[in-house]
Formats: C-alpha cells, structure tokens, sequence
C-alpha cells in the first residue's frame, strides 16, 4: 500500500503540459470574450426596435385621424420621456418639419389641436420643451449617451403633399464602447410603409 501511495505522489502536470493548458486557455479567451460583446450589443438593439413599433403605431393612428403624418409625438401618445433612464437609444424625428398649409388646414378640420401640434414643430427634445419631437436616451456603453438631435440623422418628414405623405423615424444607440462617435453607433430607422433599415449596427 505505501509503494502505491508513494508512485502516485510523485505525479503530476509537467512545465509543457501547463504552458499548453494555458495556451489553450488563452486562445479560447480571446475568441469568445469579443464574440460575447457582440451579442450583448446586439441584444440592446431589440430595443430600438420596440421604440420604432411604438412610434410608427402613434404615426398610422394619428395618419388615420387626420390624414397626414407630423413629428409632434407626445400630442400622438407616443411619450417614452419617462423611460429615459432605462434606454440606451435616443430615437424621434430630430428635424425642423413644415407641414404643407392646405394639408394641415384639413388636419385641423378633421380636430387637430393647432395649439399642441402646430403646423410647423422644430426640433425638441423633452429636456427642453413639452412639444417633444424626439427623445434622448439616458445610457449608454462606456459611459457615453446619445442625447443629441444631431445623433438622428436620416430622421425626415414630408411635407404631407399628395404623394409625398411621408416619415422617417431614427433610433440611434451607444451599444457598444468601440463604437461611440457619430456615424458608428447603432443607427436604425423605421418608415411609412415599415421598412426597417439598420443604416449602423453600432457593434
């Protein structure tokens, strides 16, 4: 019994065979940590999308009551302000939009309020003003927000003429903390007929 104690004490790892392990180690470390980043960026885009749902929702609603499309979300009932702590994306129409005269005109025949969505809605966050055309977000990766209207671009609205009855609404995120500058952040847009385009994945 001692003898089969004492060979199996003398067992153990070699010097090569610990440099191997570590190699291995390191080797899978570096795959899997920046490929772990990019899912968890990933999943905080879904969230832009749930913020562009809602708002092209409050646009068709406000669409089918009076006939033209505008930027003036909270009188729509679109109003994520509260949330602004929990989102990573700033999303809106960030733009300074005139709506055309007769298209308004029968707007406001049709009930539209032209004290709380005027025919002309510049640009406003709800930092700033109670008439909010979009929302700026509250966190973001590496400790940098979008909470600049100059962050939305591609946000547009037509004029809601014949034919141009038009919206571009912009959700744009810091997902990720490589990806913070203008134009690399995460960068997505939804339209009238709900074509998503993802014009930066951010990650």
């Amino acid at each position: 019994m001692k003898k089969i104690v004492s060979q199996m004490g003398q067992k153990g790892f070699t010097l090569v065979e610990l440099m191997i392990v570590v190699a291995i180690i390191g080797i899978l470390s570096a795959v899997a940590v920046p490929n772990f980043k990019r899912y968890q960026a990933k999943s905080k885009t879904s969230e832009a999308k749930i913020q562009l749902a809602a708002a092209y929702t409050a646009e068709q609603a406000f669409y089918g009551d009076f006939g033209i499309y505008h930027n003036c979300f909270q009188y729509m009932g679109y109003d994520p302000s509260n949330e602004v702590n929990n989102r990573y994306f700033a999303v809106g129409i960030a733009v300074n939009a005139a709506v055309d005269a007769t298209a308004y005109a029968s707007a406001v025949n049709s009930g539209l309020n032209s004290t709380d969505c005027s025919r002309t809605l510049a640009a406003n966050s709800t930092v700033a003003s109670d008439t909010a055309t979009w929302f700026p977000a509250g966190k973001g990766s590496g400790g940098v927000v979008s909470d600049s209207s100059a962050n939305l671009n591609g946000s547009a609205l037509g004029d809601q003429t014949t034919g141009n009855q038009t919206f571009v609404i912009t959700a744009a995120g810091i997902v990720s903390a490589d990806f913070t500058a203008d134009g690399e952040m995460a960068e997505i847009r939804v339209d009238q007929d709900k074509q998503y385009l993802v014009a930066e994945p951010g990650y």
